[in-house]
């Protein structure tokens, strides 16, 4: 595998560390902490938004099950875009459904028990989707230049994130006003 530019350590290195070059300024192991507690929130947002899409079911908002139900595969969607990241940075992506459980808990995110109207579900996403628009503007400051690519992902994820924040604010407005 080497050749006259390459000696066989810088080859070995170079597999061993994959994207990471030495212009890469970020702490790798860090941002993988970051990232996977990320992709717990993510994950336990996928799945606040599949109860709340199973439970939709009423007239008054016939358009809010499909609302929830798109959220739900954007929610994925991050998570895996996440899982990418991290397994790119040389990273393990966590699926162990308790430390998935955990470590979202440790950012604050627990799903409320009893929600039963459609508005409560509304305010809990939006709750949510504020929460998530937080961490993620903290970690992509935190982050900076340090990790361009990284804080790409994380910038297309939080206008996203924003998006559906908007969106389920917006729904609320429109019911207040009834």
């Amino acid at each position: 595998m080497p050749n006259q530019k390459n000696s066989a350590g810088e080859v070995q290195q170079a597999i061993r560390q994959g994207a990471i070059t030495r212009e890469y300024k970020g702490d790798a192991q860090r941002i993988v902490q970051a990232l996977n507690a990320l992709r717990s929130t993510e994950i336990l947002s996928y799945l606040q938004y599949m109860q709340h899409q199973y439970m939709a079911v009423s007239l008054l908002s016939p358009g809010l099950k499909t609302e929830f139900e798109a959220h739900a595969t954007q929610e994925l969607d991050h998570a895996n875009r996440l899982a990418d990241r991290v397994q790119q940075l040389g990273g393990v992506p966590i699926y162990d459904p308790k430390e998935i459980s955990s470590k979202a808990a440790n950012a604050g995110v627990v799903p409320e028990q009893g929600v039963v109207t459609l508005t409560e579900m509304v305010v809990e996403d939006l709750m949510l989707e504020r929460h998530q628009v937080e961490v993620y503007s903290a970690l992509i400051r935190e982050i900076g230049d340090q990790d361009l690519i990284t804080r790409h992902v994380l910038l297309g994820i939080l206008a996203e994130t924003e998006k559906h924040a908007s969106e389920l604010a917006d729904y609320l407005k429109r019911t207040a006003d009834k």
